[in-house]
């Protein structure tokens, strides 16, 4: 989407003033550390530059760190991801001091920019973009098909697309991928899919991602709910399985946690994940049989 059309998106969905400023927020909640400031010191004479700024602060990565702040139980591997000073601790190669934790910033502007401009990555990222998204999020595994035991590889369409190519779409630093049946929409804002897909067929590609999402839902669901039952039962009785049927349990419980952390509901590898999911249904059938 243009830059006009994604600043009109986000004042009918209520992020934005009508100036053009973001909503106040929390300081803290927002990112706005000195990195972001020293950003907006030379940029704001830009108003796409500075749009990009007020958009960032009503991102999910700008709220990052309230995720984490207010759970005691947090870890030192949460504030590597959800932090400015975790993030750029980790990169280096140094420990994080959690002793200093409420002091944390956001992630802002120079969490991923160079500060100044004097990086050799495309857009003055701190490294290439794709090994900067892999660097917190793991979706990039269900994605090419990977990581799930007893699944061969299984691609998709999909599978070679970089992860900005569809969360960043037009430079959209929401970092939202803009469903082709979003209500927002207008003739003059571009769908994530109808960026590659260029037929601009908005109702096939919504009918489509819908499909995918309900398939998934529909497995998925009775599934957990199995799964949630068997749990219940050897917590009462750990000594109905032996250790085969365990490992077995084991491994479908880790392949059915990659796909609710890639939250997806299946729009990343349809195939893939349909794959671990009648794997995970047959052993579970298995199990079910053993314990009665």
């Amino acid at each position: 989407m243009n830059s006009k059309a994604l600043l009109h998106c986000l004042v009918t969905a209520g992020l934005l003033v009508l100036s053009g400023t973001a909503v106040a927020q929390d300081k803290k909640e927002t990112g706005e550390d000195a990195g972001a400031q020293a950003c907006i010191a030379c940029h704001e004479a830009s108003a796409n530059q500075a749009r990009k700024v007020d958009i960032h602060k009503v991102s999910i990565h700008s709220k990052a760190l309230g995720l984490v702040g207010q759970n005691a139980q947090a870890s030192p591997d949460c504030y590597s991801c959800h932090s400015d000073d975790g993030f750029k601790a980790k990169i280096q190669g140094n420990g994080i001091d959690m002793a200093q934790k409420e002091s944390f910033k956001s992630i802002a502007c120079a969490t991923c920019h160079n500060l100044p401009h004097n990086g050799k990555h495309p857009h003055q990222l701190v490294m290439d973009p794709e090994d900067l998204c892999s660097s917190c999020h793991t979706q990039r595994a269900v994605l090419q098909g990977v990581g799930a035991k007893g699944i061969d590889e299984t691609r998709s369409f999909h599978s070679n697309v970089d992860c900005i190519a569809c969360h960043m779409s037009d430079g959209n630093h929401l970092m939202k991928l803009i469903r082709p049946d979003d209500p927002e929409l207008s003739d003059t804002l571009r769908d994530t899919c109808t960026i590659c897909h260029k037929d601009n067929n908005r109702p096939a590609r919504a009918k489509q991602l819908n499909e995918w999402q309900e398939a998934y839902r529909e497995k998925m669901d009775p599934l957990q709910a199995d799964l949630k039952a068997v749990s219940a039962a050897l917590k009462e009785k750990p000594g109905l399985l032996n250790d085969k049927m365990k490992a077995k349990l084991n491994d479908l419980r880790a392949n059915l946690l990659i796909l609710a952390k890639d939250k997806s509901r299946g729009a990343h590898n349809i195939d893939f994940s349909l794959e671990i999911i009648s794997s995970a249904a047959k052993d579970l059938a298995e199990i079910k049989a053993a314990i009665k």
